[in-house]
C-alpha cells in the first residue's frame, strides 16, 4: 500500500511543480495565442503520470526490492539502506535510456535526470509511509497491550 501511496503523491507533486514552471502568467501573454491554464497542465501531466507509476514503478520498484534483498542478504545492517537509493537512481537512468530508446526523441541522457529525480521522489515517499506504517502499527500495539 505504501507503493501506491508514494506513486500518487509522487505524480501529484511533480505535475504540480511541472505546471507551476510551464504556466504563463496572465501579465506575460501575448495575443493571439491561446495558454493553457495551470489546472489543465497539471491534469494533462498528471494523466500520463500517474498510470506509468502504476504500471512501470510500482512493478519495478518491488524487484528492484527483491533483488536487493536477495543480494544484500548477508552484508552488514548498514549496506541496505544505503545502496536502496542508489539502486534506485540508477533505475531512472535505466528507464531514462530506455524511454529515449522507444521513443527515439532525445539524446539518452537528456532523460537521465527526470527520471532520477522521479525515482528518487517515489523512494523518498515509499520510505515516508513504511515508517508511518511501522510507527502507527507498533502504537496500535503498544495501546493494545496496556488495556
Amino acid at each position: 500500500m505504501a507503493k501506491f501511496w508514494a506513486a500518487l503523491l509522487s505524480s501529484l507533486l511533480i505535475c504540480l511543480v511541472g505546471a507551476c514552471m510551464d504556466y504563463t502568467p496572465v501579465d506575460l501573454r501575448e495575443a493571439g495565442i491561446s495558454y493553457p491554464s495551470m489546472f489543465r497542465l497539471f491534469l494533462s501531466g498528471w494523466i500520463i503520470l500517474f498510470p506509468m507509476y502504476l504500471v512501470l514503478g510500482i512493478p519495478l520498484s518491488m524487484l528492484i526490492d527483491g533483488i536487493l534483498l536477495r543480494f544484500f542478504e548477508g552484508a552488514p545492517k548498514w549496506v541496505l539502506p544505503w545502496m536502496t537509493p542508489v539502486t534506485y537512481l540508477l533505475g531512472g537512468v535505466a528507464a531514462g535510456w530506455l524511454f529515449s530508446l522507444f521513443t527515439g526523441v532525445g539524446a539518452w541522457d537528456a532523460y537521465k535526470w527526470p527520471f532520477m529525480l522521479g525515482t528518487i521522489i517515489f523512494w523518498g515517499f515509499q520510505e515516508a509511509f513504511k515508517l508511518l506504517g511501522k510507527r502507527i502499527g507498533s502504537s496500535s500495539v503498544r495501546h493494545r497491550r496496556s488495556m
